[in-house]
């Protein structure tokens, strides 16, 4: 019998059309001999729908086309069977599943968001838990970990809104230790949205300004002026956690912006992203990158595939973390087909893990017998302290 896989994309994020691209390509190299495909679409008013037309890309360029040959539903746990439902007045049942797969990127869906949800009505998933998406997504966390456990970043600060606003003398100290020019991040997005560059410091406020627009925390760095970055993409497998090839990425751009990121094609002259992979680059720097991914996915004790981006000082020839995605854009299989490791059997590395997770899960004790409640009335409840 073939498991009902829930595909979930989209979602309330800036990333949301980065989520659909990434989501039906990997719903196009899903093995459809172990697995029925039910694609989920969250729209960004966050109304769920599903319908085999969500499989195709051109349906998201008439959200008319979206309503009108999907449906909207609900996904529940109905006496132990995961049901998606209509949520008109009388509630049909659409199909059951039997395992999701959140396919989403960006805060509110990346971080965390949909897991819980998922950890709430019990259905099994694939990819990492709550715990580690949420401190890959959020960028201060996110460092803040490596830092305690000797991995280098970049020199940094960080602040909420209600800091800057009230202690801005106080905040521009901490900014004045950092050497110019700085990168300003709003500190839970991704995919570059909302990264600017800052080369003096009368541009602070109105950038911290904008960033705010974005995420009510925001991260200052310093710049890698001679700098290169490189990708590695570790995926855990029933044999322990591997490592994908590494690439190289490059481009005349002081920062890569949001577009350039997903549709620069780099076979083209006036790209202005250039990817090379298998890095060209020594023994020494592939092993430290290597086993960096493995500790760094360890640490945050991350499931199904992640990647993990590197900034390399030329000058100073020191490697840095940068960011850490729980999700990598189309789960970076151009990373693993350099390791002959095709994106179907990536996938299905991916969702035998899920289902080993929940196996395992089922064993486990999650709840207590207890008469604690039996004991207690409401005058004693009162006297609690």
């Amino acid at each position: 019998m073939k498991l009902n896989v829930g595909v979930i994309f989209g979602g309330k994020s800036v990333e949301h059309e980065v989520s659909i691209i990434t989501a039906i390509q990997a719903m196009n190299h899903i093995d459809t001999d172990k697995y029925e495909i039910i694609p989920i679409y969250i729209t960004k008013d966050l109304q769920w729908y599903t319908g085999g037309c969500l499989r195709y890309v051109d349906t998201f360029k008439d959200f008319d086309l979206v309503k009108r040959y999907s449906k909207k539903v609900n996904l529940i746990n109905k006496d132990g069977r995961y049901i998606l439902q209509t949520n008109g007045f009388i509630k049909r049942e659409v199909c059951e599943l039997h395992l999701a797969f959140p396919i989403v990127h960006g805060a509110n869906a990346e971080d965390g968001s949909i897991q819980g949800y998922l950890n709430l009505i019990g259905i099994p998933y694939v990819g990492s838990n709550v715990y580690s998406s949420a401190t890959s997504q959020d960028k201060v966390f996110m460092k803040q970990i490596l830092v305690a456990n000797n991995i280098p970043v970049t020199k940094f600060v960080w602040f909420g809104e209600r800091f800057y606003r009230n202690k801005k003398e106080e905040l521009f100290k901490q900014i004045d230790e950092l050497k110019y020019p700085l990168i300003i991040k709003p500190a839970c997005l991704g995919s570059s949205v909302g990264i600017e560059m800052i080369t003096r410091k009368e541009e602070i406020d109105s950038t911290i300004e904008r960033s705010f627009q974005y995420d009510s925390k925001v991260v200052i760095e310093e710049k890698i002026q001679d700098l290169v970055e490189y990708n590695c993409s570790v995926l855990l497998t029933a044999n322990g956690n591997i490592t994908s090839e590494i690439e190289e990425v490059t481009t005349n751009k002081e920062i890569i912006e949001y577009g350039d990121k997903f549709l620069s094609d780099d076979s083209a002259n006036d790209s202005s992203i250039k990817r090379t992979c298998p890095a060209e680059i020594s023994d020494k720097l592939r092993k430290e990158i290597e086993l960096t991914s493995l500790a760094v996915f360890k640490m945050l004790n991350m499931r199904g595939a992640a990647r993990i981006d590197f900034l390399y000082d030329n000058k100073n020839k020191r490697l840095y973390v940068d960011e850490i995605n729980s999700v990598p854009w189309c789960f970076s299989h151009h990373l693993w087909e350099a390791r002959n490791i095709s994106y179907k059997e990536l996938l299905n590395i991916m969702l035998a893990d899920a289902i080993a997770q929940e196996i395992k899960t089922q064993g486990m004790t999650t709840t207590l017998d207890s008469d604690v409640l039996n004991k207690i009335n409401n005058a004693k409840l009162e006297e609690m302290k």
